[in-house]
């Protein structure tokens, strides 16, 4: 149960994001920009996806299903980005701007993105 949700939420992020990089790909380039630019904001980000992700993880943390196994790759996922935020951000901002040089490839990235997110949440939703 706990799974299934974690699928459908991520599988909507994904969906929202995806539409946000095809619509406003400025946009998004611009907020990585003032996010990076924000060491307070990267660490309190951080630091809510450490709990976040934590939390999550101590209620989802099997590998007994396709939909589990996602499920609680994804959370551990978002809990070592969140630790990575707080203690050594720049590899992420690195990542963040080698896939994102241009508008081309954030609209590219957008249409992944949109993609994951209904596979996900199909994944979810079953």
């Amino acid at each position: 149960m706990v799974a299934n949700t974690v699928l459908l939420l991520f599988g909507m992020y994904w969906i929202a994001s995806g539409i946000g990089l095809l619509t406003g790909p400025a946009r998004i380039a611009r907020l990585i920009d003032e996010f990076e630019a924000s060491p307070a904001l990267g660490f309190l980000c951080g630091a809510t996806m450490i709990f976040a992700g934590g939390g999550t993880l101590s209620v989802q943390n099997s590998f007994s299903g396709v939909a589990d196994g996602l499920a609680t790759l994804l959370v551990a996922g978002v809990l070592v980005e969140g630790l990575l935020l707080v203690a050594w951000p720049k590899p992420l901002w690195a990542l963040a701007h080698w896939m994102m040089p241009d508008d081309d490839h954030l609209k590219g990235f957008g249409i992944v993105a949109v993609a994951l997110g209904v596979v996900v949440f199909a994944i979810g939703a079953i």
